[in-house]
């Protein structure tokens, strides 16, 4: 969990960059990571990173500022105010085990900061012009994490009831082998002429 809510934070911090005081910047993100951390002590399953990634989403939409962002800059005495100023509106970040990523925009592209262990900082100029316009734009809501997370649940759930495709060419040449022999016993099977019945007149 460090390494995902260290990843989170300095990601807050680089959208504050240019705007608040250096300083200002580190107290605000060493704190939100201790509430983060606090929050998400019993919602952490390495095991099944997808369960309670809702609850682990931090938000802005409709001009409403995530309550543990608000909680986090009230605690250094920063302006919630300067927050909704200077942070991207209608925008979401998930934290899961493993995977940080974030989307600016009800129909922005849905962006990663962190995969597997291997972090992905160069999103600073994607993130730049949407952090400059304060407008909202979104028109419907978004859809949330965990319509999400139901959606790829589903998914998660077909591809176990699918068969396994073979991978490997041994196992592909099993298959076929097995394909064939199947279509040799059909073709040996005797078949049963089919006679007309005749109903004569008389």
């Amino acid at each position: 969990m460090h390494q995902e809510l260290t990843e989170a934070t300095n990601f807050m911090g680089r959208l504050l960059q240019s705007k608040l005081d250096p300083s200002l910047i580190t107290i605000f993100t060493d704190k939100l990571y201790g509430l983060l951390s606090e929050r998400f002590v019993d919602h952490w399953d390495v095991d099944c990173p997808y369960r309670g990634n809702a609850y682990r989403a931090i938000s802005i939409f409709n001009g409403q500022l995530d309550p543990l962002l608000a909680l986090a800059a009230q605690e250094v005495s920063l302006p919630p105010t300067a927050l909704l100023i200077y942070l991207p509106q209608e925008f979401v970040l998930w934290i899961d085990p493993s995977s940080v990523s974030y989307r600016v925009g009800d129909h922005g592209n849905i962006m990663d900061l962190y995969v597997n262990g291997k972090s992905l900082k160069d999103r600073k100029s994607i993130i730049t012009n949407a952090a400059s316009t304060s407008t909202p734009i979104r028109i419907s809501p978004p859809t949330s994490p965990a319509a999400i997370e139901k959606k790829l649940q589903q998914q998660h759930h077909q591809q176990q009831h699918q068969p396994l495709q073979p991978s490997s060419p041994l196992a592909i040449h099993a298959k076929r082998e097995q394909q064939k022999q199947k279509q040799q016993q059909s073709q040996q099977q005797p078949t049963t002429p089919r006679h007309k019945s005749l109903v004569l007149a008389h």
